[in-house]
């Protein structure tokens, strides 16, 4: 592991462990946007990892990245990170600068014929954080990327089932601020936040793991430990596996994006990126039902907190495509280069 990685590791842990509590994540489900975490979080420079050191940022990569966005699912941080990750990468690609403040990430492509001149026109939906967003960065279908103001911005709130905002942003001849090609697909955007929810899955599900695996040690019946039953141990061993294949192959996702990126044809990232999200959709399933099993009636109560983790992960395994969605892709990547290069498509 590099030393920027332990560095990001060792201060996100910290930072993540004091401030985002099951009592803070409560409130914020009352009274919104957390700002004196963002502002914190973004002077340590967390959202910069991806930036070169000329314009700020940490110049580090996406492997880089991955321990940063898996311990924001960990922790269920209630704050657009990842997406203000991404979004610096992407200026940086277009050698655009971003202002101040929060970015929100327009997870459709952009229709370029709903550009006039400096303005947008345009109704997208599933906006992370749109309401707390500052101004608004996307991919047009000319592959050009665009900030937006939020001057004149029509929002419509609404919330995942983990609570966090998925708002529809309605632009009405918003201005364009800055504009500049971009070497990307068009849906490039739609691509690497999957990258970002396997990941967060990744985080998310080891907390309940070790949620669980601390209760059924402390939690007694019949004179023994939960933990001391066999049925007990088998359904964590299951969980356990889940697991370990979701952490593989989202950090295989992104250390495929350090070698081969995003683009428009030939070999990328994009097997890895589809089989991370793939697998992290899928594994959501046994990983929230026994985590809920082995806590019994406990489990399911809002003052202990585990529905923190388990309702994000049921959010975020249908966000930017499901299982079926990504299945589909991976099958149509096995029928076309056919059984005797695939085994070489893989590994190459």
């Amino acid at each position: 592991m590099s030393e920027l990685r332990n560095i990001l590791e060792e201060s996100v842990a910290r930072v993540f462990a004091e401030q985002v509590t099951n009592e803070f994540l409560s409130s914020v489900e009352e009274t919104g946007w957390p700002q004196e975490l963002w502002d914190t979080i973004s002077e340590l420079g967390i959202p910069q990892v991806l930036v070169d050191e000329t314009r700020g940022g940490m110049s580090g990569t996406w492997a880089d990245a991955y321990v940063v966005v898996r311990r924001c699912g960990y922790c269920c941080l209630p704050l657009p990170v990842p997406e203000a990750i991404l979004a610096g990468w992407l200026a940086e690609r277009a050698s655009i600068g971003l202002p101040a403040g929060a970015a929100g990430i327009l997870p459709h492509a952009v229709p370029a014929s709903n550009i006039s001149g400096d303005t947008l026109t345009a109704q997208i939906s599933r906006v992370p954080w749109g309401r707390d967003a500052d101004y608004f960065i996307g991919i047009t279908t000319a592959q050009e990327l665009v900030l937006v103001a939020r001057d004149g911005v029509d929002i419509t709130g609404e919330e995942n089932l983990g609570q966090d905002p998925r708002d529809t942003v309605t632009f009405n001849q918003t201005p364009v601020v800055q504009r500049a090609p971009i070497n990307l697909p068009a849906d490039s955007i739609r691509w690497l936040c999957a990258l970002l929810r396997s990941a967060q899955i990744a985080g998310a599900s080891s907390r309940c793991l070790e949620i669980g695996v601390q209760y059924v040690g402390e939690r007694e019946q019949f004179g023994r430990t939960l933990s001391r039953f066999q049925a007990i141990q088998h359904q964590l061993a299951v969980m356990a596996g889940s697991l370990a294949t979701v952490e593989a192959m989202a950090a295989s996702a992104f250390r495929t994006m350090d070698i081969h990126g995003i683009a428009t044809d030939g070999r990328d990232a994009k097997f890895e990126i589809a089989a991370a999200k793939c697998r992290a959709s899928d594994a959501v399933e046994p990983i929230t039902r026994i985590g809920h099993q082995v806590h019994g009636a406990i489990g399911f109560t809002y003052e202990y907190g585990l529905h923190f983790l388990t309702r994000r992960l049921w959010a975020w395994r249908a966000e930017f495509g499901g299982s079926g969605e990504w299945a589909e892709y991976l099958g149509h990547i096995a029928t076309q280069q056919g059984g005797d290069d695939i085994w070489g498509y893989i590994t190459n």
